[in-house]
């Protein structure tokens, strides 16, 4: 009897995922976007103009320097930012989502605090079991 109550115990404890003690989340913030704008053959465009996009709006303009590189400092909740380049005769499009999208919990921080109590209430439970059968 005992030793079926320890492999099943044992297989229980197989069965369960391994957990972690804290969780840890990660997140990012896009301080500068560096775009460059080549031609064909892989030279850089110099003195492209640029046009920024956000929601259909033109929100900024400029030109790229010498190397076809424009660099932009994108504010907090810009969102979809399309770029669109022309030089004479040649456009690019570019698009990018920069919508930090914020995790949402599944499960409230106090209900996962509470069900991690009764988990641990419940293993407390299932020693107090074993040894109260062991004694008797």
């Amino acid at each position: 009897m005992k030793a079926r109550l320890v492999l099943i115990l044992l297989l229980f404890l197989l069965t369960c995922n391994l957990s972690c003690g804290h969780r840890m989340m990660m997140g990012y913030k896009v301080n500068e976007i560096q775009l460059t704008a080549l031609y064909d053959d892989g030279t850089p465009a110099g003195g492209v103009e640029i046009e920024v996009q956000s929601d259909g709006k033109t929100i900024e303009k400029g030109v790229t320097d010498d190397k076809g590189a424009y660099i932009l400092h994108p504010s907090k909740g810009t969102g979809d930012l399309k770029f669109v380049s022309y030089s004479a005769g040649h456009k690019a499009e570019l698009e990018l989502d920069l919508e930090q999208k914020e995790a949402e919990e599944q499960i409230s921080r106090p209900l996962r605090a509470a069900a991690g109590l009764g988990y641990l209430l419940g293993i407390a439970g299932l020693s107090m079991i074993f040894i109260s059968r062991k004694r008797s």
